[in-house]
């Protein structure tokens, strides 16, 4: 086989499709309740705090904190081979709900839980956004 093969980029639809529509134009939007203002992620219907069904799309800085992450080091999806070992990073945003990214810009020797982090999306597609996790 000629090159690397391509990564998987998923198919998106219903809410999801909306988040990354939102996250294409640049800037990662979560939703945010109408009725008590709470952030969630990932995209859903009802709030989880007070089941409102009325939200709307708020811009995020996409600044957090290191919750957790976990180290890749084996893949059956020949798209991520070249990129072996690779760490996918959880993220407490500021606003309150855990966005996943993986790991650019840092080792795994800087890497501390609490660390200021950004997420940055990169666009795959209209509707896909690929999103990396870089130091503050």
């Amino acid at each position: 086989m000629a090159g690397s093969p391509r990564k998987y980029v998923p198919e998106t639809e219903g809410l999801n499709q909306e988040f990354f529509l939102q996250a294409a134009g640049g800037t990662l939007h979560l939703q945010q309740c109408d009725d008590c203002g709470t952030y969630r992620h990932p995209p859903r219907y009802y709030c989880q705090h007070c089941f409102s069904g009325s939200w709307h799309w708020e811009p995020s800085k996409g600044l957090g904190t290191v919750a957790s992450w976990v180290t890749t080091a084996f893949t059956i999806d020949r798209g991520w081979v070249d990129d072996l070992p690779y760490t996918t990073i959880v993220v407490s945003l500021d606003e309150g709900p855990r966005l996943l990214g993986a790991m650019r810009n840092l080792t795994l020797e800087q890497l501390v839980l609490g660390m200021p982090v950004k997420v940055v999306g990169e666009t795959k597609r209209d509707d896909f956004v690929f999103f990396w996790v870089e130091p503050q």
